[in-house]
């Protein structure tokens, strides 16, 4: 009889085929991307963040073998004699296994209680909270309520984290018990399945939701790189297509129903037609003001804040690009870089305000900050003149010279057909300079560069820092420069 644990009971619920391949064809998974490992690192230390809140606990995490029978022995020992708090509770019965974040007694009622790094309560958490519930009943230990401990997205960081701040109870009991009919039925099917031939399931929505699949580059091996599923804001008529048998982006039949941006990309696709409207794109161009200051932030995005005056899942910056480019062509760079160490220490400048200082010293009192999607650098410029009011005028004045380099691409005003989907910049750019590439680079992405920094902040980092940092500033400077290319390309003679 197949073991049904909590992860593949939701891998299941998601789809059969994703548990059947966890079960039996895990090599098909793609390796752990260091955003996604940093995201894991978050996970394990805000359940260990958690366990203070109800302090003084026995632990029953497992040994690094990972084997569960002393882990399950202890639990049920720990009950039977009256322990109020237990970490890492596991329980196994008829097949069904769970480990549950909190095993806690309160006034005569055991609470069970599952520990997450969101915000709030997902559907996916019920699912995952009814089968331990199920887990738990089967065992002999039905709890009394069930919880979900998730963070507060308002607290903010004031010295060292709070738990009875910073995590928010709320009850799951009602939801669960309600669910456990269900729960009973599905682990019955799912451990038959698990017995036969690989299941027939066809790709869907479900493939993304909750949680996009691992195994989306083994199921979808039959979908062209140009089909439906790169339409551009298609809004889930996608699916409609994919059912009705349109596959390519070349077959779809009503182009006069789909959006100027979308009828450029097929048309695109089909005649390898370009677009370009020279009224709006010179009309664009009267935005710019020399100099022009290119400008990219990198920023931690953790559950976990890293700063006092912070909140979970703020951005917060710690780095940024700056291409400088006269009106006679002249170019010189600029960059900021935070040390980790500072992050840390009682003793440093906030490194927000070393980043403010050096901005003021950067950026000159006239000419156009140009960004790709500038939205993002004007929220965290906000929330920097929110932090420091003494820096606000300045700041806040730096985000009214913003102009969007994604804007003309996004409205589709200028449109080739190597962008496909999407207008932004890792789209635009090799499509305008085939010859660019941030292919020779170690940190290649915004969310690798994010993490690896959080890992160095949190003391999970392992590697040559000072060689760390030169890929840091090597990435983020190929932004802002891929911007110039750009602007040049588009803008360089309407100016």
């Amino acid at each position: 009889m197949r073991n049904i644990s909590k992860s593949k009971f939701l891998s299941g619920v998601q789809c059969e085929k994703k548990l059947f391949f966890d079960t039996h064809r895990s090599e098909l998974k793609p390796p752990i991307s260091p955003e996604q490992q940093a995201s894991f690192d978050v996970g394990h230390k805000v359940g260990f963040l958690a366990q203070a809140y109800f302090p003084g606990g026995m632990d029953a995490t497992p040994d690094v073998d990972r084997n569960y029978i002393i882990p399950i022995a202890n639990t049920r020992r720990w009950i039977n004699e009256g322990v109020q708090t237990i970490y890492e509770a596991t329980f196994s019965a008829n097949g069904v296994f769970a480990a549950l974040d909190i095993l806690h007694h309160h006034n005569g009622e055991r609470w069970a209680i599952e520990v997450k790094s969101s915000t709030g309560v997902k559907d996916y958490h019920i699912t995952d909270a009814s089968l331990q519930y199920h887990a738990m009943s089967q065992a002999g230990f039905a709890p009394d309520r069930f919880f979900l401990m998730h963070i507060n997205n308002s607290y903010v960081k004031n010295g060292e984290i709070d738990p009875k701040e910073f995590f928010v109870l709320e009850e799951l009991t009602e939801r669960v018990l309600s669910n456990q009919p269900w729960v009973e039925k599905k682990v019955s099917e799912l451990r038959d399945m698990l017995e036969g031939e690989e299941p027939k399931v066809e790709i869907g929505p479900h493939c993304g939701a909750p949680f996009s699949c691992d195994y989306k580059g083994h199921c979808w091996g039959h979908i062209p790189d140009n089909s439906v599923f790169n339409l551009y804001n298609s809004r889930g008529r996608e699916w409609n297509y994919y059912n009705n048998g349109i596959v390519d982006l070349r077959d779809i039949p009503d182009l006069d129903a789909l959006g100027h941006r979308q009828r450029l990309q097929v048309e695109g696709q089909i005649h390898g037609q370009r677009f370009i409207d020279e009224e709006r794109i010179e009309e664009f161009s009267q935005n710019f003001q020399f100099p022009l200051y290119f400008f990219d932030f990198e920023t931690i995005f953790t559950g976990l804040p890293v700063l006092d005056g912070t909140r979970p899942y703020q951005q917060v910056p710690f780095q940024y690009s700056l291409h400088i480019l006269s009106e006679d062509g002249t170019m010189e760079h600029r960059e900021f870089l935070a040390s980790a160490v500072d992050f840390n220490s009682s003793t440093a400048l906030d490194p927000r305000q070393q980043l403010i200082q050096q901005l003021r010293n950067d950026i000159g009192p006239t000419g156009s900050i140009v960004a790709y999607n500038a939205s993002f650098e004007k929220s965290v410029l906000n929330g920097l003149g929110e932090a420091f009011p003494a820096d606000a005028e300045f700041l806040f004045g730096l985000n009214q010279r913003f102009v969007d380099l994604l804007v003309p691409f996004q409205s589709g005003w200028y449109y080739l057909p190597e962008m496909g989907a999407s207008a932004s910049i890792k789209s635009v750019l090799p499509a305008i300079a085939p010859e660019f590439s941030y292919d020779d680079l170690v940190i290649g992405n915004g969310g690798d560069a994010s993490a690896i920094f959080h890992s160095m902040i949190t003391s999970d980092f392992d590697e040559d820092e000072a060689e760390t940092r030169r890929h840091l500033l090597a990435y983020c400077e190929r932004d802002t420069l891929g911007m110039v290319i750009i602007w040049k390309e588009v803008f360089w003679d309407r100016v």
